[in-house]
């Protein structure tokens, strides 16, 4: 519950917000050093993730809690349901519909045993542990046939809905919130961990992740993360990108037809019904063409 609320929690930021200013009109483009740091962990471990993780990035930037109140109930009954305390079956139907699934796929991923996220298996002999974190083997389990249910209860990485999660990270890194990014790049340690571990206040952290300067905070978080201290400002301080799925569609070019061509009737004479124009006389109006955006 701790990694979920943590993490839902900075994917609430404003779209769009930026950090200090300081970068002003710079866009991320999602190739930031954190940004691939967040993407590849999430690639490597979404089968250790919670279940309450994973809906939230796979519906990403729609939010767990607000679904949860526009479906009229509170988000403790959906995080309890995910964390599989209470069935809730109605809300379960229901986050499936959301999500675009069968039930038993949201079943699948809320029942059965994840593997333990990489950082906490003992080394295995090279070549010993899957992408996944599932042991290869003579024992290990098989791949999950999504077309045969009951689904072994053992999560792969493969569930639909994971790797609906996966894409999501994969296209939206960019415009989701510094904080959800690092969270993500530091997964399965969490930003409150990380800061009571260095001694820092959780609210000290969490406002040098929305812009304001905090240079031992900074200088702390770019080691630990690996990267150079001008990444991590980059990250901060540049303008998030609009997320695609609030974007309006692009008509494909090939799809945009020609405007219609209309005569021009001749002053001299009256005017009569022309050959291109069948419904009516010269000075028809032009088609007009109603685009659903």
């Amino acid at each position: 519950m701790m990694v979920m609320a943590t993490t839902s929690a900075t994917l609430k930021a404003p779209v769009g917000a930026i950090g200090s200013g300081t970068r002003a009109g710079r866009e991320r483009s999602g190739r930031n050093a954190i940004e691939r740091k967040a993407v590849l962990r999430v690639q490597q471990e979404i089968a250790a993730m919670p279940a309450s993780l994973v809906v939230q990035l796979a519906m990403w930037p729609d939010h767990v809690a607000a679904w949860a109140r526009a479906e009229g109930t509170s988000e403790s009954v959906v995080y309890n349901m995910l964390a599989r305390r209470k069935p809730y079956v109605r809300v379960r139907q229901r986050l499936a519909q959301r999500l675009g699934v069968p039930m038993g796929l949201l079943a699948h991923l809320i029942e059965a045993r994840r593997p333990l996220p990489a950082a906490k298996r003992l080394p295995e002999p090279a070549g010993a542990v899957g992408s996944a974190g599932v042991a290869i083997g003579d024992d290990a389990p098989g791949p999950i046939d999504w077309n045969a249910p009951p689904y072994p209860l053992h999560r792969d990485g493969t569930n639909p809905i994971e790797r609906s999660a996966v894409r999501r990270v994969e296209v939206e890194v960019a415009s989701m919130p510094a904080s959800a990014v690092v969270g993500l790049a530091l997964w399965p340690l969490t930003v409150a961990e990380w800061s009571r571990e260095q001694g820092f206040k959780e609210s000290l952290v969490s406002a040098t992740l929305a812009g304001s300067p905090s240079d031992r905070v900074r200088a702390a978080l770019a080691k630990r993360l690996a990267v150079s201290l001008r990444e991590l400002e980059d990250l901060i301080e540049s303008e998030r990108r609009e997320p695609r799925a609030t974007l309006p569609p692009e008509l494909p070019p090939q799809a945009i037809p020609e405007p219609a061509e209309v005569e021009t009737p001749t002053p001299s004479r009256p005017s009569t019904p022309s050959r291109r124009d069948p419904q009516g006389g010269a000075g028809g109006e032009p088609q007009q063409l109603a685009l659903e955006l």
